[in-house]
């Protein structure tokens, strides 16, 4: 079974030096959706509103880039200074 690896990026990079074992791609995308929608709850937008990307990179055992996701957030001008 694949190793598939997310390394999230915001601020820093943080490696997932473990990976987590699954099925194939289709999984390996599932998962990655999963654990984002994971990560911005723990946040509770905190992070996420800084309008800086973070990312979350999915590669395979050789570090390949298999693909990537990209969040940001910014806050509209009519309630910039709320």
């Amino acid at each position: 079974m694949p190793r598939y690896y997310f390394h999230v990026t915001d601020d820093e990079e943080r490696r997932d030096e473990q990976g987590t074992s699954l099925a194939d791609l289709a999984a390996a995308r599932l998962e990655s959706l999963r654990f984002a929608g994971a990560l911005l709850s723990e946040l509770e937008g905190r992070n996420i509103w800084s309008g800086k990307d973070w990312s979350m990179r999915v590669s395979d055992s050789d570090d390949l880039t298999l693909f990537t996701l990209v969040f940001s957030a910014h806050a509209a001008p009519a309630i910039l200074g709320q």
